[in-house]
């Protein structure tokens, strides 16, 4: 099973003739800075030892310093892999819907709790792209903000690979949305006009 269908089965309130159009996740550049967090807290136990050794080497003599380095460390490199582990789940949950009706959002918000916001395609009424630094136009990240008619006001795709590419596929998706509606709506108009039926009397 392919990463669209598990999306499609989670989407919230799914309807029988909604698709999803693309999905959006963040550029893997954000995920850097925790990659080097978590090089520098397990570089901590490596770089103590080094300092016991060199500055106070009658301490790896005593018959409790093993103890505590196993449990100490232990412990460290645990919290270490935890707060990695807690950061890579905000980091790969975090997604971008985008189906043939709505956008929906979902923000991971640590391991037990996430935010989901959605908007339908016809609420939206302006979407741009922010690129800003050398880096992120060398490597082609950035945000697109859809600005929309709900109550949130606008929906930010935080830095998205490609995000000219994304804001050009959302438009034509409203522009297709707006379409289909605007037919419709005339359909329903046409078909509540009173009409004349000529009997022959």
């Amino acid at each position: 099973m392919n990463l669209r269908r598990i999306y499609q089965k989670l989407l919230p309130i799914p309807k029988d003739y909604e698709d999803i159009a693309f999905i959006v996740k963040a550029h893997w550049s954000e995920l850097i800075p925790q990659v080097l967090l978590a090089l520098l807290l397990s570089a901590i136990p490596v770089g103590a030892y080094f300092f016991i050794s060199r500055y106070e080497p009658g301490l790896l003599q005593t018959a409790w310093l093993p103890l505590v380095v196993i449990l100490g460390g232990s412990a460290w490199y645990l919290f270490v892999l935890l707060l990695f582990f807690t950061n890579f789940t905000d980091f790969f949950l975090d997604v971008w819907i985008v189906t043939n009706e709505r956008i929906i959002t979902i923000h991971q918000l640590g391991l037990f709790a996430r935010t989901i916001i959605q908007t339908r395609l016809y609420q939206v009424q302006d979407v741009k792209t922010v690129v800003q630094g050398a880096l992120h136009s060398m490597v082609g990240f950035g945000n697109v903000v859809v600005e929309t008619a709900g109550t949130d006001g606008k929906l930010i795709f935080d830095n998205i690979p490609h995000p000219n590419d994304v804001a050009r596929k959302i438009m034509e998706l409203v522009e297709a949305d707006r379409k289909y509606h605007g037919e419709k709506l005339q359909m329903m108009n046409f078909e509540d006009r009173p009409r004349i039926i000529d009997d022959g009397a």
